[in-house]
């Protein structure tokens, strides 16, 4: 697995072999074998990660670096089963279980943790067709907001279901969102499926705090900042715009397919996929909305979008 600054430039490289879920920062990452391992960039282990139940892999890395949030279930359990709980360690650490989260019917993830604000953002996941029996889209089911150090739920919103398509059921579509949550916890983006409006709100006061076009598809390391996805007469554009007044400072043909914030930074590293869908760029994109190809005509691996909620 090469490993590159936001540059482009190759520093160092470590065995694919188990590798996953980097950090945010890039200085430590997952090795799945056995069990696992925590390591840094130079492939140097730094200790397990050891949940006392059976782990469920949508988690995040928290913004300190240091400490991982789980979902981890008890035995015989499925992750739909409602019986989920947000679970916080760190290498060479005692991890603890938070708080019972999640809801019958839909698979919890933690979509961001923050030791800073001390809060996580659990989602709930649906995988739906519209019409029945045809098209599949991750939808987000419920999210809540979770205190880490007492476990108590500060803010809850479950979003509209209405007919899930999977039983070739009659009745109206959902009203279905997708939520992207930023890094610190402080926002969360509920994009919709279907009307192409995304709306952002502060959590845990749960209050709309702004409405756009375009789907959402994460924030910068502040929340300032967003990537999102807009449709412009009959092409799709790329964006990074701040959501407070809908300035865009930097906009591309394409796709966004995965982003990622620079911790402490308002850079933005996105994977834009062309208009066509045959070319997969990596793109740096600063404060001021000067941009740079780091990789060209790449597929994507890192960062991978296979947090629930985004």
């Amino acid at each position: 697995m090469l490993e590159m600054d936001w540059s482009g430039k190759v520093r160092g490289s470590v065995s694919a072999q188990g590798f996953d879920l980097p950090s945010p920062d890039g200085s430590r990452f997952f090795r799945l074998t056995d069990r696992m391992v925590v390591e840094d960039w130079r492939g140097h282990a730094l200790g397990a990660l050891a949940a006392d139940a059976i782990s469920y892999g949508l988690g995040a890395w928290a913004d300190d670096g240091q400490h991982f949030c789980g979902i981890v279930l008890p035995l015989g359990n499925g992750p739909d089963a409602g019986k989920a709980s947000l679970w916080v360690g760190a290498p060479g650490e005692t991890g603890r279980i938070v708080a019972a989260v999640g809801k019958p019917g839909s698979q919890p993830g933690v979509a961001a943790c923050s030791v800073k604000n001390n809060r996580a953002i659990v989602t709930g996941g649906l995988s739906p067709h519209w019409p029945p029996g045809a098209n599949r889209y991750l939808i987000t089911a419920e999210i809540q907001v979770v205190n880490l150090t007492t476990g108590a739920i500060e803010f809850e919103r479950d979003y509209p279901l209405g007919n899930l398509g999977a039983q070739r059921e009659t009745g109206p579509r959902g009203d279905w969102v997708l939520v992207a949550a930023s890094p610190y916890g402080r926002y969360v983006a509920e994009n919709g499926i279907f009307n192409g409006t995304a709306t952002i709100r502060e959590v845990p006061t749960g209050k709309s705090v702004a409405t756009l076009q375009g789907s959402v598809r994460g924030f910068s390391s502040d929340g300032t900042r967003i990537v999102v996805d807009v449709g412009t007469g009959g092409s799709a554009e790329v964006q990074v715009a701040t959501w407070s007044d809908q300035k865009v400072v930097w906009r591309r043909p394409g796709v966004a397919v995965t982003m990622l914030a620079r911790p402490n930074s308002n850079d933005i590293m996105i994977g834009v996929t062309s208009p066509s869908g045959y070319n997969s760029d990596l793109i740096a994109v600063d404060a001021d909305g000067n941009s740079r190809v780091v990789i060209r005509n790449a597929s994507v691996t890192w960062p991978c979008p296979c947090a629930i909620g985004v």
